[in-house]
């Protein structure tokens, strides 16, 4: 989330390759292990080494600001200091490919997403700033490796894995070229949302509750300003950056209000967010 303020500092111009990741089609519950990861100012607390397969991570918040979990799988060979170095130096990292993560929580918040991971070498990556500091998390420390391997013998800190059920998707998200398009209305209420990227880029969906009189403008003037001053917006859960291709589902439970989806991924050809070029989406949630 909020890689906006993030791609002045941090240029990723990555375009994902094909993507191993199924759309969700489940018509009866499935049951997911879970991951969860403990984050505050600024560290997250994760397992090293997780089994590959779906996975739910469950994000819990302990610190004062808001966090985030990208999940980033990294190209054999590639390991997090080489991908520290090249947001260090402002340099594309196109062996960096986003897979999803939730996003994101605000503090004492716990919010889960669930995504499918091959075996391989990943990292964990907050881009939030801190309000008037508009400098990612990542860049004081919020940036971990993860491995994961074939499925079979691998626990959570040496504890038993605890499961979560999963059941179909109440909603269709997809993202592309710089557009969000929902199968049909978010409403009040809980409900999962399954979220696929069928552009060329990687994207995310940045999901947040206005707050009342606030619109979508205010949160760019308050991101431009560097954060400073009251938030016009309440964070609520979200899809971390997927690359092309790549799917992932999260659960929300939507009050009603007016509401915000926007992606602050860097675009390839400019650098620019993409909510500068348009992939921003102001709706309402009624009442039911």
């Amino acid at each position: 989330m909020l890689r906006a303020v993030a791609a002045t500092l941090f240029v990723v111009a990555a375009v994902a390759p094909p993507s191993t990741g199924e759309a969700a089609t489940a018509s009866k519950p499935v049951k997911h292990p879970v991951v969860t990861v403990h984050a505050k100012e600024f560290a997250f607390i994760a397992p090293v080494s997780i089994a590959a397969g779906t996975t739910t991570f469950r994000l819990v918040n302990d610190g004062k600001e808001v966090h985030q979990i990208s999940i980033l799988q990294l190209a054999k060979g590639k390991t997090v200091a080489d991908y520290a170095a090249a947001m260090k130096a402002h340099k594309p990292a196109p062996w960096a490919v986003g897979v999803g993560g939730p996003n994101a929580a605000g503090p004492g918040q716990t919010i889960d997403a669930t995504v499918t991971l091959d075996a391989g070498s990943y990292v964990l990556v907050c881009w939030v700033p801190s309000p008037g500091v508009p400098v990612p998390h990542m860049a004081k420390g919020m940036i971990q490796p993860l491995t994961v391997i074939a499925p079979g013998g691998v626990t959570q800190g040496g504890a038993a894995m605890t499961y979560v059920s999963e059941s179909a998707p109440d909603v269709h998200l997809e993202l592309s070229e710089y557009a969000f398009k929902l199968s049909k209305p978010l409403t009040a209420g809980k409900q999962t949302i399954h979220v696929m990227n069928t552009g060329t880029q990687e994207h995310e969906a940045v999901l947040v509750k206005l707050a009342p009189g606030k619109t979508m403008k205010d949160l760019d003037a308050w991101f431009e300003s560097g954060m400073k001053g009251p938030s016009p917006i309440e964070p609520t859960p979200g899809m971390a950056g997927l690359g092309k291709g790549r799917t992932g589902t999260f659960t929300t439970n939507l009050t009603p209000g007016k509401y915000g989806l926007v992606c602050y991924i860097p675009d390839a050809k400019d650098g620019k967010p993409h909510s500068m070029h348009g992939m921003v989406q102001e709706f309402t949630v009624a009442a039911k």
